[in-house]
């Protein structure tokens, strides 16, 4: 007993010693890009499912308030970087005060034969403490596979930036944007009253051959200082 005492002091003591040279962020800092969140969080969904079930069966949760959970909770765990916090309540209709910047949200149209899926956020409030609107796109063929693209998307107003592994932090680069499957944050300022709806024109080409898939875009409600994701916010386009 006295051995194993001593060496898990001597370890305790190692990892004081050799705590300020860990790459910690400090505080406020960047921490874990959309990318990273994003390759855990079927594996996270697929935890959540389970969770409220649990909580279905227990009545802690009503089955007309499991879908605005899981938005909720899938929300959350994007919006603050992986430190999402378990809404977890024995009180009936406490959902009714997260807010739409917290909850995640699911577009999809089609894209020639398949269809082009959109993760973000329900809504985007300049200020209220996101980096900027995230966008993850995917795209599926005619029979639901995925499919290896490259977007190239073009903003009416706003900015994009993407994550620099370098800095470990999101860079701006401007009023159109190229993407893979890599996250995008969309930023802009607060809209003024009678501001135009910001539009983002969305062209798909196969990653390999070049070959143009189809085209899209991205409607945001601009209302009451913030921007909101509709349902039906992502449209197939003839040509833009």
């Amino acid at each position: 007993m006295r051995r194993r005492l001593c060496a898990a002091a001597v370890l305790l003591l190692l990892w004081l010693l050799f705590l300020p040279a860990v790459g910690f962020s400090a505080e406020g800092g960047a921490m874990l890009s959309q990318d990273d969140l994003s390759s855990l969080a079927g594996s996270y969904e697929a935890f959540l499912t389970e969770l409220r079930d649990l909580l279905l069966s227990r009545g802690f949760l009503s089955e007309g308030e499991k879908d605005a959970w899981m938005t909720a909770q899938l929300g959350d765990y994007y919006a603050n970087g992986g430190y999402g916090s378990f809404l977890i309540t024995y009180q009936p209709g406490a959902l009714g005060y997260v807010r739409e910047e917290d909850m995640a949200a699911q577009l999809s149209c089609r894209m020639g034969e398949g269809a082009l899926s959109l993760s973000t956020m329900r809504r985007y409030t300049p200020g209220y403490g996101e980096e900027g609107l995230r966008l993850s796109f995917s795209l599926s063929d005619g029979q639901g596979m995925p499919v290896s693209f490259s977007l190239q998307l073009t903003a009416s107003d706003g900015m994009f930036s993407r994550w620099d592994s370098l800095t470990d932090q999101y860079v701006s680069v401007g009023t159109s944007a190229v993407t893979e499957g890599e996250t995008l944050l969309w930023i802009a300022g607060s809209p003024a009253p009678g501001t135009k709806d910001p539009e983002i024109a969305i062209r798909a080409y196969d990653a390999e051959t070049g070959v143009e898939l189809g085209a899209a875009v991205l409607i945001l409600r601009a209302e009451d200082g913030s921007y909101l994701m509709q349902e039906d916010g992502l449209s197939e386009m003839g040509g833009l």
